[in-house]
């Protein structure tokens, strides 16, 4: 960690409790989004996560830069969350098991500084966090330097103001979630992260998380079913489907085979620098879309409608 006011091993106790504060909500949102898909569900945080996230400063010493390195100890996943490892199946997102909640985090602020728009290591509320983290870097603090790797010997990733800042970029590029009607073939199940798995007709896997941890052992005849999630779609910076947050799921019938494709979002959140004063009194449709109408032809207006009203 570099602070500006190079306390080295002499930290201030006031900006010790603001800089753990503002971290440990990051870190165990990180953790959540990596094993749940989702950084946060409805409910009290499960045990597992309360082991996983549970960082421990040990003491700090100063480098020749006159910055401040924390020795800090973290458990393995693989031991912190057993009940999870032990199941085989797994987001594409899984951490190996040696790995730390750092590491876990390390990697998030990585792939926010990349601005990549279809990660499935963030949404919309860790983005969220990871930009209000721009309050970290004011007058003290210049950047924190994480491993990405339980070794030794592990490349270090950056976070800074200008990760805070791409995560608000990214905010202002996510669709809002909207409601939606899915029906597909439920693949997996798991009850400890309360998430799912379904197969869409044309062969795409999406994943989603209940919202009642109870419905998932009412749920489990329908495994290898057909069937329909009424909930929220929850859509990436690009606009692609990340998850989808599941309300209610019944075995499908032949009225739900008119729901096999999920809807795309219906509006992208149109970041401010876009909004012009003068436009917010005339001509409000050309700040948001450019000119309209445009070339579009009459059918291709008529299935842009049908995708807004779903």
């Amino acid at each position: 960690m570099q602070t500006s006011g190079h306390f080295g091993r002499r930290l201030p106790l006031d900006f010790c409790g603001d800089f753990f504060r503002r971290l440990a909500p990051m870190v165990t949102s990180s953790v959540r989004m990596a094993i749940e898909g989702s950084s946060s569900p409805v409910g009290a945080p499960p045990a597992w996560l309360r082991r996983a996230a549970d960082v421990r400063v040990l003491g700090w010493t100063e480098t020749d830069a006159c910055a401040t390195v924390l020795q800090v100890e973290a458990p393995p996943l693989g031991e912190a969350a057993e009940e999870i490892y032990k199941q085989t199946a797994f987001w594409d997102t899984k951490p190996e098991p040696q790995e730390t909640a750092l590491n876990i985090f390390a990697r998030v602020a990585k792939e926010v500084r990349s601005g990549n728009l279809d990660s499935s290591l963030y949404d919309l509320g860790l983005l969220k966090r990871f930009g209000n983290a721009n309050r970290l870097f004011g007058q003290q603090v210049e950047f924190v330097d994480l491993p990405e790797r339980w070794t030794p010997d592990s490349p270090l990733a950056r976070l800074d103001r200008d990760v805070a800042v791409r995560a608000q970029q990214l905010t202002e590029q996510t669709p809002a979630s909207r409601q939606v009607r899915v029906s597909g073939r439920l693949d997996m199940m798991r009850h400890s992260t309360r998430s799912f798995e379904m197969i869409l007709e044309d062969g795409r896997p999406v994943r989603g998380v209940l919202e009642n941890a109870e419905e998932i052992d009412r749920l489990k005849p329908l495994l290898g079913k057909f069937i329909t999630v009424v909930g929220k779609a929850v859509y990436r910076p690009s606009g692609s489907v990340l998850r989808i947050d599941a309300q209610g799921m019944e075995e499908g019938t032949a009225e739900s085979r008119l729901f096999t494709r999920i809807p795309p979002p219906i509006l992208h959140r149109v970041p401010s620098s876009r909004i012009r004063t003068g436009d917010q009194n005339r001509n409000w449709m050309d700040a948001f879309f450019g000119t309209w109408p445009g070339d579009e032809t009459d059918e291709e207006l008529l299935e842009m409608l049908r995708e807004v009203r779903g």
